[in-house]
């Protein structure tokens, strides 16, 4: 359920991103740009952290 939602968290403020026009408040595009990357990192996190859990239960 996370990652599904970190994920779209990800697109999103991605597509928001893309979507700002070029004379967009600067803090604007500096906090999507921190969402992005937030999102992004939580998003690595979860699916290493799914990867070394299943792989500790199919060694057993």
């Amino acid at each position: 359920m996370l990652i599904w939602t970190a994920l779209a968290a990800a697109l999103l403020s991605g597509l928001a991103l893309g979507l700002l026009p070029n004379d967009a408040p600067e803090w604007a595009t500096q906090t999507v740009e921190l969402v992005t990357v937030v999102a992004v990192f939580v998003l690595v996190c979860l699916v290493e952290t799914t990867e070394a859990r299943s792989d500790k239960s199919s060694s057993r």
